[in-house]
């Protein structure tokens, strides 16, 4: 599976657990809040399925951020 089908499936399944209608977190606010709290468990929970692209995700932000703190630049999101 490539990239952009990956991107239409976690789409599909965002929209799926939270419509845009009822105001509730969007599945990547889920799943950041997920990797913020146990980043081990989440990294296994994503194995082999489009949660990885959130790994990826997530992984990268923690790198800028980390890049920008010890550059002494505040952060950006």
């Amino acid at each position: 599976m490539n990239t952009q089908q990956r991107l239409k499936r976690v789409a599909k399944l965002q929209n799926l657990l939270s419509p845009h209608s009822d105001g509730g977190s969007t599945l990547e606010e889920l799943c950041r809040s997920m990797w913020h709290s146990n980043k081990k468990y989440f990294i296994e929970m994503a194995k082999n399925n489009s949660f990885q692209l959130y790994v990826y995700k997530f992984e990268q932000e923690d790198a800028n951020t980390a890049s920008m703190a010890h550059r002494g630049t505040p952060a950006r999101r």
